[in-house]
């Protein structure tokens, strides 16, 4: 089944999604690769399993990274893949506090004509910018089917949003 809008927010700065599998995934992946605008941050939030990595590895195929170079920076805590535009691949789950993450250069990677995913940036939301596309994967147990909240900070972010809405409407 193909990517379903399930409510949206009148001003259009909110929406939840459903997928039900990684058909879905990849296509909600590529329908945002198609809209993006840089700089761009995208902050990934849910439980391990969630599909946060996933996402982020479709995401990047869909601008030109190989997908045997995507993986979980868990333990290097940033990847660069190789995409048009370029994507800086964080990981916030081993990061111990605001002064860490920072000294990972995350204020350079927000100025730079690229998109910054952070995966877990739900534990460092002070330190997003102000063009951030927040995305929050809900998965029930034993299910390929994920829910999906998406919300925008800023211009850029909420342009993109709006216009995703549309194509998914």
């Amino acid at each position: 089944m193909p990517i379903q809008l399930l409510s949206k927010q009148v001003d259009g700065t909110q929406c939840e999604l459903a997928i039900d599998d990684l058909v879905d995934c990849q296509a909600f992946a590529e329908d945002i690769a198609n809209r993006i605008q840089t700089p761009l941050t995208i902050a990934l939030s849910g439980t391990l399993g969630a599909g946060k990595t996933q996402f982020t590895r479709f995401f990047a195929m869909a601008l030109g990274a190989p997908g045997k170079t995507i993986s979980s920076p868990t333990f290097m805590l940033v990847h660069q893949y190789d995409s048009q535009p370029p994507i800086y691949h964080l990981d916030a789950y081993r990061v111990g506090d605001e002064e860490e993450m920072l000294e990972l250069g995350i204020e350079e990677m927000f100025d730079m004509p690229a998109v910054t995913i952070i995966e877990w940036a739900d534990r460092f939301p002070k330190l997003l910018p102000n063009n951030t596309l927040f995305l929050h994967i809900e998965s029930p147990s034993e299910s390929t089917q994920r829910t999906i909240h998406l919300r925008a900070q800023g211009k850029r972010a909420m342009a993109m949003l709006h216009e995703l809405i549309h194509h998914w409407s």
